[in-house]
């Protein structure tokens, strides 16, 4: 038989409340709840020593016998008490996640080493439940990743309240690119480092790019333009690394970059002209024209140029359609130019020439066209295709 309201009963009389823990009915329940609760509810109430071990023992000799839904109201009651005995809710936090979740999730009382304690020694589900409290501090988000229960990270990293160590942080960064059901909540992240969230965009952007090409009959330099402009325009300030021509000019205001570009433009015109610009001393006017006009990056256009072999010049100037007797003189004055200043090898000209005729425009542009790209781009596809 239920009690009233008004027979509530003291909570050191253990008989009267297991009495209520075995009756069945809302009401008792209720009563149970309410006598247990209001100890830890009412802030005024100072206990002394001595009642308060003697409440704690009657709570914990309380929870041992009763079932488990009387425990998880008592958790659900305890969860939101400021001033609950912290060694009553981790009995709570121990039990089942049924009813450690309230206390788990909400408890101001548990601190940090309580927490991660019941991190190392419980369930997947004490986990997930710690994982989504309010505020999690960095210390306890590492105790948790470090379990490796990709649910757990992910339901951490959709938590806004969750706090990550920097190195934490660019390791979840690291891991994305295998795991990719941790790139949207890492990319959702307000606290996201931009350098790391432009790496991870070009992550994404790159293992898209495996799948379609795979999958899909698609152009694939079309494709590339139409990737890496996505990127460009979701981060915004992180333009790609373009040849600027102003970093290139020369300070000799006499230098004449415009009629060096004209000369370029025009594959009819007498090499000597240009042999001429060279032997001039004008350099960096003509890196500058040539780096405009091929849209590369200084220091890209500058190993290009010299590179042993000149297989990259002649690319660059095969796809600028430049006649055959133009490239000779560009090759072989840059040559010149170098520190070293030597004069070509007996036959360098005409093996360096037979390789430019051996170049089809068409292809030495595709080539062109895959050199201007972002090198976070590049460097994201050799990521996730494994450097192939």
């Amino acid at each position: 038989m239920s009690m009233s309201w008004r027979k509530r009963p003291k909570l050191e009389n253990l008989g009267a409340l297991l009495d209520l823990a075995r009756d069945k009915s809302n009401t008792s329940r209720e009563i149970l709840m309410a006598t247990i609760t209001d100890l830890f509810d009412n802030t005024g109430q100072i206990l002394s020593e001595s009642e308060r071990i003697l409440s704690e023992d009657i709570l914990r000799r309380l929870i041992e016998e009763v079932e488990i839904s009387i425990r998880q109201a008592l958790s659900e009651r305890l969860s939101a008490l400021p001033n609950a005995p912290k060694p009553i809710l981790m009995k709570l936090a121990d039990d089942d996640i049924s009813v450690a979740l309230p206390i788990l999730k909400q408890s101001t009382v548990l601190q940090d080493s309580d927490l991660i304690e019941i991190v190392r020694q419980k369930s997947m589900g004490h986990r997930l439940a710690i994982a989504m409290r309010k505020s999690v501090s960095e210390n306890l988000s590492d105790s948790l990743i470090d379990c490796k229960e990709d649910q757990v990270v992910v339901t951490l990293l959709r938590n806004d309240g969750a706090k990550f160590h920097p190195v934490t942080m660019s390791s979840l960064v690291s891991e994305a690119r295998e795991k990719e059901e941790y790139q949207e909540p890492l990319l959702r992240r307000r606290d996201l480092d931009p350098v790391l969230a432009r790496r991870m965009f070009w992550w994404v952007s790159a293992a898209l790019r495996t799948h379609i090409l795979d999958n899909f009959k698609v152009d694939a330099a079309t494709l590339d333009d139409a990737m890496e402009g996505a990127v460009h325009d979701i981060v915004g300030d992180d333009q790609p690394q373009t040849f600027d021509a102003k970093e290139a000019e020369v300070a000799d205001p006499d230098s004449n970059v415009e009629s060096l570009e004209e000369l370029l433009a025009n594959s009819d015109v007498a090499g000597d002209r240009l042999v001429a610009q060279l032997r001039q001393g004008e350099v960096a006017a003509f890196q500058s024209a040539l780096g405009r006009k091929a849209g590369l990056r200084p220091t890209l256009l500058n190993r290009l140029i010299y590179e042993q072999g000149g297989e990259g010049l002649a690319i660059i100037c095969r796809a600028q359609d430049m006649s055959p007797k133009i490239f000779s003189a560009i090759y072989r004055m840059t040559r010149e130019a170098t520190e070293e200043g030597s004069k070509l090898a007996r036959g360098e000209l005409v093996r360096i020439t037979a390789l430019y005729l051996d170049i089809q425009p068409d292809l030495a542009r595709d080539v062109l066209r895959n050199w201007r790209r972002d090198p976070n781009y590049l460097w994201a596809i050799k990521q996730v295709t494994g450097g192939a």
